[in-house]
C-alpha cells in the first residue's frame, strides 16, 4: 500500500509523494467476491433507490493502435467485423431490457476505440435501439467520442439525428516527436477539419489532449495548450499521460529516442502551468482535468457549467449507475460490479450461443463513494450521503483534509480548494478506507512487475511558480 502522508505544514509540500496516474472507478471488488450467478444483478434490480443512470457503449475498433491508450480496442479487417460485433451488441441490449425493463437514463455515452468508424447507417441503427429500449425522453447528454481519420460530414449529421449533443474527439498533442511516439497518424489539419465541422454541428465539443509525456519541455506544453484553443471547442481536456497502462511499443521508442519520464514534480508543476495559463485565457475547472469558458458569475473555484454529465455520474455517489454494454463494458450498481468480457471475438462469441458475456461481483455497500470520487467532481452535496453509515477511516481523512487546507466545509456542502484540486488524484486515494487503497496500490504493483514502467513519484519541495519564468 502507497504510504500516503499529508505533509508537515512547515513545508511547501501538500503529500510526501504523487499517487501515479491510473485509470480506476470506485468502489473496487475482491476476486473472491465472484457471483456463482452473472445474472443476479440483474435478477434483484431495484430502479428505485438509483438517482441517476448512465449508459456506456464501447466500440472497440481502431484504425490506429496508439501507444499510450488504456482502453480495449483493436483493428478490424472488414466492414463485416463491425456489423458482427453491432449484432452482438444489440443482442446483449435486448437481453438486459427483458430482465431490467426500460430505466430513464440521464447520459449515453458511447466511446472505443473508435466508434466514428460506424457508417451513418449504423449509427441510426444503434439511435434506434438505445431509444427502443432505454427510456430517453429526460436525456440530457448523449456523447458520441470520434477519432479525426474517421469522421465525415455525413456521419456527423446522422450522430445528430439520432440526438447526439456532445462530441469528444482526441488531438493529445501536436509536437511531431511526440505524436511519433504515440503512433498518432492522423495529420494536424485533420483535427483542424474536424474541430471545425463538430462545431459547425454541435453545440458541446470536447477536444482530449495529454500532457507530462516523457521529454516534453514546457514550449512544448505551451504549443500543445494554444494549439488545442484555437480549435475553439467547448471544453478542452488535459489529463496527464497514464504511464502504467502504455504499451511496451511506447517505452521501447522512449529508448530509441533518449526520451526520460518527467518526475512526479515536474508533471504537478505543469497541471499548475497549464491551470494558470487557461485561467489568464478566460478558461474555468468544470471537473478534475476539463476547463471550459469561464462564467464570469461564476466564484466557485469549479464551475459546472457545461457539465460533463456522464463523468458526473461515473465518479458519483452511491445511488449513482452506469449500465455498460459491449466488450470490456463495466456496470456498477449498488452492491454490484460487473464486467463484460475484454476479448470482442469471445464477447461475439457468447451472445451468438445465448451465453453471458460477463462476470459478476458483489461488493460491499459503499456509503463512503461520493465522498472518495468528490475531488474529481469539486463539490460534494452533503444530502446525498448517508453520514452514519460511512467508514470512519473516510470520516478521519475528511477531516484531516478540512484541516490541511484541501476541503472547505459549507453549509450544504464541501468544495475543494486549489490545493485540493492540484493533487485530486492523491485526495481520492486518502479517503479511501485501507481495503481501497490496497485494492489499487496491488494494482499499480502488478503493473509495475509486469514490466509497465512508472514515473519517480516522490515530490521535491518546489514553489508554485511559472515553470518558464
Amino acid at each position: 500500500m502507497f504510504d500516503l502522508k499529508l505533509a508537515p505544514k512547515d513545508t511547501r509540500l501538500i503529500f510526501n509523494q504523487q499517487l501515479p496516474f491510473f485509470n480506476w472507478y470506485y468502489p473496487f471488488e475482491l476476486e473472491h467476491e465472484l457471483l456463482p450467478n452473472p445474472l443476479l444483478p440483474f435478477l434483484t434490480f431495484e430502479i428505485s433507490p438509483i438517482k441517476r443512470f448512465a449508459v456506456y457503449i464501447h466500440i472497440p475498433f481502431c484504425e490506429t493502435i496508439c501507444s499510450f491508450c488504456p482502453f480495449t480496442r483493436g483493428r478490424y479487417n472488414s466492414e463485416q467485423d463491425i456489423q458482427d460485433y453491432i449484432d452482438a451488441l444489440f443482442c446483449e441490449i435486448q437481453l438486459k431490457r427483458n430482465i431490467i425493463g426500460q430505466p430513464k437514463i440521464d447520459t449515453v455515452f458511447i466511446g472505443g476505440g473508435t466508434p466514428s468508424v460506424l457508417s451513418p447507417k449504423q449509427i441510426e441503427v444503434l439511435g434506434h435501439a438505445i431509444h427502443t429500449h432505454f427510456n430517453t425522453q429526460e436525456l440530457a447528454e448523449f456523447t458520441f467520442e470520434l477519432e479525426v481519420k474517421s469522421v465525415t460530414y455525413e456521419k456527423l449529421k446522422a450522430m445528430q439525428r439520432i440526438g447526439v449533443n456532445r462530441i469528444s474527439f482526441g488531438a493529445q498533442t501536436f509536437t511531431i516527436r511526440h505524436r511519433e511516439l504515440f503512433s498518432l497518424d492522423a495529420t494536424v489539419c485533420q483535427i483542424r477539419n474536424t474541430a471545425q465541422m463538430a462545431n459547425e454541428v454541435f453545440a458541446y465539443t470536447n477536444v482530449d489532449m495529454i500532457y507530462g509525456m516523457a521529454g516534453q519541455t514546457p514550449d512544448d506544453l505551451y504549443h500543445d495548450v494554444n494549439e488545442a484553443l484555437s480549435l475553439q471547442t467547448t471544453t478542452v481536456d488535459f489529463y496527464p499521460l497514464n504511464n502504467l497502462a502504455a504499451q511496451t511499443r511506447m517505452y521501447r521508442m522512449m529508448r530509441e529516442t533518449g526520451l526520460q519520464h518527467l518526475s512526479a514534480t515536474q508533471r504537478m508543476q505543469y497541471r499548475y502551468n497549464i491551470d494558470n495559463y487557461l485561467r489568464a485565457r478566460g478558461y474555468s475547472k468544470i471537473n478534475g482535468y476539463s476547463y471550459s469558458r469561464s462564467d464570469k458569475s461564476n466564484q466557485n473555484l469549479i464551475q459546472h457549467h457545461p457539465k460533463f454529465q456522464y463523468h458526473d455520474i461515473v465518479y458519483g455517489y452511491q445511488d449513482d449507475s452506469v449500465l455498460g454494454y459491449g466488450a470490456s463494458a463495466l456496470t456498477q450498481m449498488p452492491g454490484y460490479n460487473i464486467y463484460n468480457h475484454p476479448d470482442r471475438a469471445e464477447y461475439i462469441s457468447r451472445i451468438r450461443r445465448g451465453m453471458l458475456a460477463w462476470e459478476a461481483f458483489g461488493i460491499d455497500e459503499c456509503f463512503e463513494k461520493g465522498i472518495v470520487t468528490f475531488p474529481y467532481r469539486g463539490v460534494l452535496n452533503k444530502s446525498r450521503i448517508a453520514w452514519e453509515y460511512v467508514h470512519s477511516e473516510t470520516l478521519v481523512a475528511l477531516e484531516e483534509a478540512i484541516r490541511s487546507g484541501l476541503v472547505l466545509d459549507r453549509e450544504k456542502t464541501y468544495e475543494l480548494t486549489y490545493d485540493g484540486w492540484l493533487y485530486y488524484v492523491n485526495l481520492m486515494y486518502y479517503l479511501m478506507p485501507n481495503k481501497g487503497k490496497k485494492w489499487i496500490s496491488n494494482r499499480i504493483g502488478l503493473r509495475i512487475a509486469s514490466g509497465n514502467e512508472c514515473e519517480h513519484t516522490v515530490l521535491d519541495e518546489h514553489p508554485h511558480t511559472d515553470i518558464r519564468d
